[in-house]
């Protein structure tokens, strides 16, 4: 091939193909990972500033919205403008409508899975809250006691 363009062989295509269950699943522990910073932040900076509170939080929707393009890569499906802009924008009632167009009825095992990593994320959080406390009270850092 003489202008540069190689053909793909059996092996090289096998090099090419994308683990998108292990990329999911990176997302869904960088939400964990985050989850327990928003539970140290929260107790370093517990005065409650909406601004700061978007900032805070703007991770979170990004790799919500970042597992939605992936999956969406994986299954082969083609995300529109308008379901692009109702993930961004409004992701809560994005990902049950993206689920039931990918996967019809079984996205209620989905979004039981989803509600499951939800209360895990706040789970993170919690804990993550109540050992700062605790760390901080136990090293002298955070003076609670008035």
């Amino acid at each position: 091939m003489d202008d540069g363009q190689r053909e793909i062989t059996g092996s090289d295509a096998k090099a090419q193909t994308i683990d998108y269950g292990a990329k999911k699943r990176r997302i869904i522990l960088m939400l964990l990972a985050y989850s327990a910073i928003l539970g140290i932040t929260a107790v370093i900076f517990p005065d409650k500033d909406a601004p700061r509170d978007f900032v805070f939080f703007l991770p979170l929707l990004i790799l919500g919205v970042s597992w939605c393009f992936t999956d969406a890569a994986e299954r082969n499906y083609r995300m529109g403008r308008l379901m692009s802009l109702l993930l961004i924008l409004f992701l809560g009632i994005g990902l049950p409508i993206y689920l039931f167009r990918t996967r019809g009825f079984g996205a209620f095992k989905t979004l039981a899975a989803t509600l499951l990593l939800v209360g895990g994320m706040i789970t993170c959080v919690v804990v993550a809250a109540f050992v700062t406390l605790y760390v901080g009270n136990a090293a002298g850092l955070l003076n609670l006691v008035h």
